[in-house]
């Protein structure tokens, strides 16, 4: 296992050829220092559509910042590695931050080990995931606005490891220990929960199993608040910010034209969520998604992007320029 450890970091570090060292304007403490005033507003789009010509149209409509997901366990691939450079090009060459989450898209257990072995193979790959995020920290970290550790892992589709209460924690408070150093110029954030985390929830829960041995893990909590209120997704940021005491950011919220009114319902549901920008009490939104997904497993999924899959603009994106500030 260290063995494979040191492939990674060597492989993580050798795209420093590819992509040279950006220097962002924003300091990267700035979003995250009062969560009162107006949020930023950043997109989600696939590493692999993520061209120069995505990233100048992202930057064009008005957007802070575009979130990018990376696969610690897809690192060891030299054709995946350079889609990630490819991507972070394209966002330095926009002038645009990035939000990266960082999750294995593999289980990190071996199923039929016994507990002992099971917490050693949790720590294993919790010191995999630290070494790739240090990889692009140490890469690309002036374009970096924050890491995001993990997606929605209370879903079995995000956490194929078995038992949830019982392996998160294990390897959190490993992946927060070996993070300590990295919190030190970039904003590490946690773990992008798929539900509100209020008192009780499941993700409340998870968050309370790794805050007890690691408090200092997390400059915010992000989670995802699809079709909830601005008093809703204000009440989980009072919740949060008395219990844990850090803000919550919303990395995840959206609405498809492939749903119920179709694209005219998109354009009113976005409308009427950018309108109350400034009562959600959080520093940071980031909309899903930029581009529709061609291959989603429904037509709702399908069709939440503001450019449809051959990228052409949807009437969501012309709504949403002026509520960004782009005439």
């Amino acid at each position: 296992m260290r063995a494979a450890i040191a492939n990674v970091r060597r492989l993580v570090f050798g795209l420093c050829c590819v992509v040279p060292l950006a220097v962002h304007a924003q300091s990267p403490r700035q979003w995250i220092a009062s969560d009162a005033d107006r949020p930023l507003v950043g997109v989600q789009i696939k590493i692999d559509r993520f061209t120069r010509e995505a990233a100048t149209r992202v930057k064009a409509t008005g957007f802070a910042f575009v979130r990018l997901g990376v696969w610690a366990n897809a690192m060891k691939d030299a054709a995946y590695r350079k889609q990630v450079a490819t991507a972070f090009a394209a966002a330095h060459s926009a002038g645009i931050a990035v939000i990266v989450t960082v999750r294995s898209t593999a289980t990190l257990v071996q199923p039929d080990a016994d507990q002992e072995v099971r917490v050693q193979q949790l720590r294993a790959a919790a010191a995999e995931l630290v070494q790739v995020v240090k990889g692009i920290v140490g890469i690309y970290g002036h374009d970096v606005l924050a890491v995001e550790i993990w997606n929605e892992p209370e879903l079995r589709k995000y956490w194929p490891t078995g038992d949830l209460d019982s392996a998160f924690p294990v390897y959190m408070r490993a992946v927060c220990e070996g993070l300590l150093t990295v919190r030190e110029s970039t904003h590490v954030i946690g773990f992008a929960f798929a539900t509100p985390p209020m008192p009780g929830s499941r993700s409340d829960i998870l968050l309370r199993s790794v805050e007890t041995a690691s408090p200092h893990c997390l400059d915010a909590v992000s989670w995802h608040a699809y079709g909830k209120s601005a008093r809703e997704i204000r009440a989980v940021s009072d919740y949060v910010r008395a219990r844990y005491g850090v803000p919550t950011v919303v990395t995840e919220w959206g609405a498809s034209s492939g749903a119920l009114g179709g694209e005219s319902g998109q354009v009113s549901t976005y409308r009427s969520f950018l309108a109350n920008l400034d009562a959600l009490n959080t520093p940071l939104i980031s909309i899903y998604e930029w581009q529709d997904t061609a291959n989603a497993q429904n037509i709702k999924e399908r069709h939440f992007g503001l450019v449809d899959a051959a990228g052409k603009d949807k009437a969501a994106l012309d709504a949403v320029k002026p509520m960004l500030g782009v005439p």
